[in-house]
């Protein structure tokens, strides 16, 4: 759980916004956010390829 938080605050998500936010719609945020930095989730396997 404080990984993801770790990960969202190093990119530019602010403390407050992360508070309101579910667990959920944290690892969603991770998800989206590696993937613009190039990584590919896989879904079925629900970790990264690689």
């Amino acid at each position: 759980m404080f990984q993801e938080m770790l990960y969202l605050l190093d990119h530019g998500v602010p403390w407050n916004i992360l508070k309101s936010w579910s667990r959920a719609r944290r690892m969603a945020a991770c998800i989206i956010t590696a993937e613009r930095d190039g990584h590919v989730f896989d879904w079925s396997r629900r970790q990264y390829r690689e």
